[in-house]
């Protein structure tokens, strides 16, 4: 079994397991050390050498007098060249878990995913961010007079030829009229929204230039493959389109084909059941469309 699938396989055991205690666990973070000693030569010597990743929870106020919302947003930063996953991770990624055990004078924000890029190493489809990523959320204080906590437990895992889990507690206090909007921290957080895809509903999108006109479903008694078609007003250039909302099923890099004018996209996305037989008619799935920056996520329930 090459190593990188057999890192994998461990990596996900780890994550999995939520002290990573027990003898079994330490034997297998004993392998996963003994494979990471190949990729060490190539790492930055900036870093410790035994940490791989950081991660923060950061905030910033939304214009200059707005005390009822905050823009905050969690902080991956990884190792140079190294990277981080999707909320859906594909055949070999490991999503990111997120909970937030306590939120104070706020309610419980939802995080938000910035578009993702598509990796394949060894011949497993990944989905994720190169050089770490902002996950940004918003923040709604129920008394801005009065300060929001923040807790948050963290658990994902940062990859280069091998695949790291990290976890971490993290604790956020926001108290009014302290919190001061540092310029590249409140960048870092708006550009990060900028790139979360905007909702698409009822056939239609808060950005009309990006559109999903249909979904159908395929199926053979060899095969499954969801034929998706698009719309730009400005015309595609290097469209993209991701799947998931479902763990029953892994969807693969679509096939792409464009309109002579670019202003239509063909997407037909092999579909694979994890328990043999499945059909995904009658399952929710979320697409998630990309282009030159742009992007729209729209949710059904598969019907044919």
């Amino acid at each position: 079994m090459p190593a990188m699938r057999l890192n994998f396989l461990i990596c996900r055991f780890l994550v999995r397991v939520p002290a990573a205690g027990g003898i079994a666990a330490v034997l297998l973070l004993a392998m996963l050390v003994l494979l990471n000693l190949s990729a060490r030569a190539g790492i930055a010597r900036d870093w410790p050498q035994k940490r791989f990743s950081e991660i923060h929870l950061r905030a910033a106020p939304v214009g200059k007098a707005d005390r009822a919302q905050l823009l905050g947003g969690i902080e991956i930063i990884t190792r140079p060249g190294w990277k981080t996953y999707w909320r859906a991770a594909g055949e070999a990624g490991l999503p990111p878990q997120f909970s937030w055990l306590s939120v104070e004078n706020a309610q419980t924000p939802e995080i938000l995913w910035p578009v993702p890029t598509r990796f394949v190493t060894d011949g497993l489809e990944s989905y994720g961010y190169d050089d770490g990523v902002v996950l940004p959320f918003r923040l709604y204080p129920v008394d801005p007079a009065k300060p929001v906590r923040l807790h948050l437990q963290a658990r994902y895992a940062v990859c280069l030829e091998i695949c790291v889990p990290e976890q971490a507690d993290l604790t956020l206090t926001i108290v009014p009229g302290a919190l001061q909007s540092d310029p590249e921290i409140a960048a870092r957080l708006e550009r990060a929204l900028q790139q979360v895809p905007r909702l698409q509903s009822d056939g239609g999108a808060v950005d009309d230039s990006l559109r999903i006109q249909s979904v159908e479903l395929v199926e053979t008694a060899q095969a499954a493959m969801l034929a998706v078609t698009a719309q730009s007003q400005t015309g595609f250039q290097t469209p993209d389109l991701f799947v998931d909302g479902t763990d029953a099923f892994l969807f693969a890099a679509p096939e792409t084909e464009l309109t002579a004018d670019g202003l239509q996209a063909r997407f037909r996305v092999p579909v694979t059941a994890l328990v043999p037989g499945a059909s995904l008619k009658g399952h929710l799935a979320r697409f998630t469309l990309a282009d030159q920056g742009r992007g729209i996520e729209f949710e059904t329930v598969i019907s044919n």
